[in-house]
């Protein structure tokens, strides 16, 4: 778990998805929120979203296209592009969420009301962080939605190639964010027979 911003981000469980939701009161971070909960993408990818990532002509897309010049490059060059079909739920915060026309889903504005970017990274971390803190949570970060998917994923009985397919990662690092589960071990040797 993490500790002091090193070590692995502590994954989401019912009752902390719960209490964020119950505090999330920006539109905004709200969408920010249900679309890591629902996609498992970095915070960073998710915040540089336009509308015609998610919306056409004021509907919600069946899928949510994460643009490979907004995900994080590999150790081998940039990331691809990923789509990432729209989960049920997700639909119904989308559907509920009134984006701008055009440009970014999540803009930011300057005093002056004019559109200056978008939504920030460090600013979502920011107003996350104090959520965990009126919570008293620690060990939780914007990257414990992307655990929580994969490990999710994995409990469901998911193979490891499809989770890797399913999140435009390789076998290895989805192995990164796996949760040890000796239980898990002491099941699968139980299946075993002769």
């Amino acid at each position: 778990m993490k500790n002091a911003r090193k070590g692995k981000a502590a994954i989401w469980d019912s009752n902390v998805i719960k209490k964020m939701r119950s505090r999330l009161i920006s539109p905004q971070q709200r969408l920010i929120f249900e679309i890591s909960l629902f996609t498992g993408e970095r915070v960073g990818a998710i915040t540089q979203l336009k509308v015609n990532d998610c919306y056409k002509n004021g509907r919600v897309l069946d899928a949510i296209t994460f643009a490979s010049s907004t995900r994080k490059s590999t150790k081998h060059g940039e990331a691809a592009t990923r789509q990432v079909a729209v989960h049920p739920d997700l639909r119904y915060h989308l559907e509920r969420y009134t984006p701008p026309q055009a440009g970014y889903l999540f803009p930011t504005r300057l005093k002056s009301g004019s559109v200056s970017g978008h939504i920030t990274t460090s600013a979502v971390d920011k107003y996350w962080r104090s959520i965990f803190a009126d919570f008293g949570l620690s060990g939780y970060s914007t990257h414990s939605s992307r655990r929580w998917v994969i490990n999710q994923l994995r409990k469901s009985g998911i193979s490891i190639v499809t989770i890797a397919e399913t999140m435009g990662m390789n076998i290895a690092t989805v192995r990164l964010y796996l949760d040890d589960d000796p239980s898990e071990c002491k099941r699968a040797i139980a299946t075993l027979t002769v």
